[in-house]
Order: structure tokens, then sequence, then C-alpha cells
């Protein structure tokens, strides 16, 4: 059977509830940008007094697939349906082999290590990354770079010097 995928399609299988927070995400300019990976699409997600959230989307043969690091009960979040309805906007070719992140093969040491931080308070997580950026002007650039900023402070006040 083949998958449908458009703006019809997604909103069908998001529900009205979603879709309208979906909307209100769009409105308020998110996702800001997409990038294709894995045969779909990722973006973060920014919504005022919330945490960033990183989505993937993906299309296989059960319809639309989704990664996010929301808590939603359901497949389809605002945040998916969101970035979707974005790469969608943009004519984005979506693949017949999207390969959701959760399966991609990962370092053993990369996922131990990965295990850990996920098993910290996230404000506990954030201090021990900001304490390394202050120490580290590569991991500094690379915080910022994630963050969306660009030059790293101590770049600003060198050149200002």
């Amino acid at each position: 059977m083949a998958v449908r995928i458009d703006i019809d399609a997604l909103r069908d299988a998001a529900g009205a509830d979603v879709c309208a927070a979906a909307d209100e995400l769009t409105v308020a300019g998110q996702p800001a940008e997409i990038n294709p990976a894995g045969g779909g699409v990722t973006g973060v997600i920014r919504a005022a007094g919330k945490p960033p959230y990183e989505v993937w989307v993906g299309v296989t043969a059960d319809g639309f697939t989704t990664e996010c690091d929301c808590a939603a009960d359901t497949d389809l979040c605002a945040h998916a349906v969101a970035l979707t309805a974005a790469a969608l906007a943009d004519g984005f070719a979506w693949s017949s082999t999207a390969t959701p992140w959760s399966d991609a093969a990962v370092d053993p040491r990369v996922a131990e290590l990965t295990a850990l931080a996920q098993a910290l308070p996230a404000r506990r997580l954030a201090t021990l990354v900001g304490e390394w950026a202050a120490t580290d002007p590569v991991w500094e650039s690379a915080l910022r770079a994630q963050a969306g900023h660009s030059a790293s402070r101590a770049a600003t006040e060198h050149d200002d010097s």
C-alpha cells in the first residue's frame, strides 16, 4: 500500500489538537531550520518557557515515523507536526528508506556515556557542560554552535583588544 505524504495526510494522522499546537509553533517561527538526516528531516523546536526539543521525522511503510525529546503521549507530537509541515512546505524529498536515529549504529563508548548523561537531571547536565565549555574553547565553540550562537566569548574579547 502506498503512503500518502502531504499536509492533509499529516493533519489526518496527527489530529486537530496536535495540529493546533503545531500551528502555534509555526506562527512563532518554529522550526527555525530543517536539515536532512537519515532519509528524513531533523530540527530543533524552541517554544517560550520550554526546553528546546530535538525532533526527527521520516516516512516509512507505516507512514510518518518520529522521534522527539518531548514527553508527548502520541507518536506525532506538535513538534514533529511543525517540523513535518515545514519540510512539506519546503518541498523536501522524503526517502523511502528513512532510518530513525534510535536505529542508527552508535559507538558503544558513546552509547555508555550518553546513558550516563541521560541519568542526570537536566540542570546538573547543563551545569556540567557549561563548566567544561568555560575551560575548553573547543567545547565552548561546539556548545555555542549547537545553541545557534556564533563566536565564542573568548574569541570576541580577543578581537576587541
